[in-house]
């Protein structure tokens, strides 16, 4: 059984959010910004199943209705083609956004290249 605790804006939060935050801190003193990212992931993944199951079948879905599944090109011939190279779930990103502002961490091409490198699990085309 977790400890609760009432923080200074008087929200109820229990022990195993409190200690996330503490490491989330840590981490980030450390100026990795992937090593607070996989624990992000990891806490989403622990603390949402439902989401993860959610993400599973929107990746296969989206895997089963793409063209081209090495670049995960779309259908609808060339004036409507495009790739579709991962999905990103929203409540991983909050997560993110919480740490990170948008002027400290600008999630672009770049990072989401990066992101579905790191985590293949999210990815729907087979290649960047």
């Amino acid at each position: 059984m977790s400890k609760l605790f009432v923080d200074d804006k008087g929200r109820i939060l229990d022990s195993e959010r409190v200690e996330l935050a503490d490491r989330i801190m840590q981490l980030k003193t450390k100026k990795d910004t992937w090593l607070v990212i996989n624990e992000l992931v990891n806490y989403w993944i622990k603390t949402t199943p439902e989401d993860v199951e959610a993400i599973k079948m929107n990746i296969s879905d989206a895997r089963e209705n793409v063209d081209d599944k090495k670049y995960g090109t779309t259908k609808g011939g060339k004036d409507f083609e495009r790739r579709f190279q991962l999905i990103f779930p929203t409540k991983l990103n909050l997560l993110i956004r919480a740490v990170y502002p948008a002027d400290e961490l600008p999630m672009d091409r770049q990072f989401y290249r990066e992101f579905s490198r790191r985590y293949p699990g999210f990815r729907v085309a087979e290649k960047d």
